[in-house]
């Protein structure tokens, strides 16, 4: 069962990002990874942001994260895709670089779609 979203967006600088969504626009931090920040939009909305190692924005890195109670609900959630005849990327994993278990799939429009549990918070 999906219990909130969060859409991912590639950032050149996570600490301005992070200013300008905290002090600025006033949302709250949800998450902070060392290379990704998630702030709370109120209502079980989330923008995601993830700086790249190559300090540009690249619209190919846009990704549409489904959140997911639990790692049970993520394998649900894996098996329904497929069983609708969904194609996913990869079976649900913990991820190498951050407290994230999920999969992925690619929509028609060729944007990546994470089905995920972060670990340690209410996403």
């Amino acid at each position: 069962m999906v219990t909130s979203c969060v859409a991912f967006y590639p950032c050149v600088s996570l600490a301005e990002t992070e200013k300008f969504y905290t002090e600025i626009i006033g949302l709250g931090l949800a998450f902070a990874g060392e290379n990704s920040r998630i702030f709370s939009c109120g209502g079980g909305g989330y923008f995601g942001f993830v700086e790249y190692p190559e300090k540009r924005a690249e619209p190919g890195k846009l990704c549409l994260s489904l959140n997911c109670g639990s790692e049970k609900e993520v394998d649900e959630e894996y098996h329904r895709v497929i069983a609708r005849g969904g194609k996913p990327q990869n079976e649900p994993a913990q991820h190498s670089t951050q407290p994230v278990y999920s999969f992925f799939l690619r929509d028609p429009s060729g944007y990546l779609v994470e089905f995920q549990k972060v670990m340690g918070t209410m996403l």
